[in-house]
């Protein structure tokens, strides 16, 4: 902090003299904030005596150190800093605060202009030349009362942060269903137990790729409220949807993350956050590595049970491709990418042709390979359905 000036003699005797008009002073300074600050005339953060007692305190404060009489061992700046605690607290606006310091300054410099003239008319020039020093002392109170109050409001949001990123933590181990643990949830988190949710979680290659900031912010911009947990190489959002269908949901994402992501079912009642959670996991479980994706659980079922059981996955793998396993990469990720132009085209073989660039016979020697190398028959339904499985988990 600053250190202030020593007041002029002059300044000194008229501080003095006005200590003894200090609650008179108050009652005046509260008057002319409640007059010009619409903020303090219409608030009810601020009590009418809380106010009279921060104008109080800060008076004789002031008074007391242009006057060089305060107690030894006391804090020039105790009262400034406990109203900057309250007013943060309260959740008052800062710019009010500041707003009336310099009411109170005003305040102040009338009171000892007029005590110079009424009883000190030869210490006027003097009190004139020394307006600096009360102009100084107003700011480092000022200065002293909003690092004060940022530093309550930083403590504050952090406290709120932590008890956010609790009470989400719980929900997601599976702690949603105990009636407790879900009213606080509730109330911390500003939900109802109607309140349409869903899980989203976002993939990153590691922690050392995770984003510096989560898409809280982004995601609010586009309509959707949302809370959001850093999980080793993944982040974990609980997102509100609102009247919004989940489909909007997705589609959002896709502009604000990068990379890979989960989406669950939507649901309602926090007793279904843990298993939304591992639904949006097995969602995002099932976009292969590589590829940018936000998959919502509902729109891929059948990837997501190849995904939830990876033993019985690498099973159907090796059952059903087979030899086509064991091909030189560029060969069998062609036929691969053949046979899902197939099963995508409805064994049009012309329509796949047209899509992979080639001749409809050069599609029927491919699928024929196929099942040379698989022993797999692509009439048979099993076979198909053990086929089409396998290039879904591809």
């Amino acid at each position: 902090m600053a250190m202030l000036p020593e007041p002029a003699p002059a300044t000194r005797e008229l501080a003095r003299r006005l200590l003894a008009r200090a609650p008179e002073l108050a009652n005046l300074l509260r008057d002319t904030i409640v007059q010009n600050d619409d903020v303090y005339a219409t608030t009810d953060r601020v009590a009418p005596k809380e106010l009279l007692r921060s104008c109080r305190d800060n008076m004789l404060r002031s008074l007391q150190s242009l006057s060089g009489q305060v107690p030894d061992g006391d804090d020039l700046f105790d009262a400034a800093r406990l109203t900057a605690r309250r007013r943060a607290d309260a959740g008052f606006p800062l710019e009010s605060l500041l707003h009336a310091f310099r009411l109170g300054t005003e305040v102040l410099w009338a009171a000892l202009l007029d005590e110079a003239r009424t009883s000190a008319p030869d210490a006027l020039g003097e009190l004139l030349d020394g307006a600096v020093q009360v102009m100084q002392l107003m700011d480092v109170m000022s200065l002293a009362t909003a690092t004060e109050y940022r530093a309550r409001q930083s403590a504050a949001q952090r406290r709120d942060s932590e008890r956010r990123q609790a009470v989400l933590e719980g929900l997601l181990d599976g702690r949603g269903g105990d009636p407790l643990v879900a009213d606080e949830a509730n109330r911390v988190l500003g939900l109802t137990s109607t309140t349409r949710l869903a899980v989203v979680v976002v993939g990153h290659a590691g922690p050392s790729t995770s984003p510096s900031h989560s898409p809280a912010d982004a995601l609010t911009a586009l309509g959707f409220a949302s809370q959001w947990q850093l999980r080793a190489d993944r982040e974990v959002g609980l997102v509100e949807l609102g009247s919004a269908p989940l489909s909007r949901l997705v589609g959002q994402l896709g502009r604000v993350v990068e990379g890979k992501a989960g989406v669950s079912p939507a649901f309602t009642g926090l007793t279904e956050s843990a298993s939304a959670y591992r639904l949006a996991e097995l969602a995002l479980d099932t976009v292969p590595e590589g590829r940018s994706m936000v998959a919502a659980f509902e729109d891929r079922l059948p990837e997501a049970l190849l995904a939830a059981n990876r033993p019985i996955a690498d099973r159907i793998q090796e059952h059903a491709l087979g030899q086509l396993l064991v091909l030189d990469p560029d060969k069998r990720d062609l036929l691969l990418r053949t046979l899902d132009c197939w099963f995508r085209r409805d064994g049009a073989a012309t329509e796949v042709g047209d899509e992979l660039n080639c001749h409809r016979n050069t599609v029927l020697q491919r699928l024929a390979r196929i099942e040379a190398l698989t022993g797999r028959s692509l009439r048979d339904h099993r076979d198909q359905l053990l086929l089409r499985l396998a290039v879904l988990d591809r």
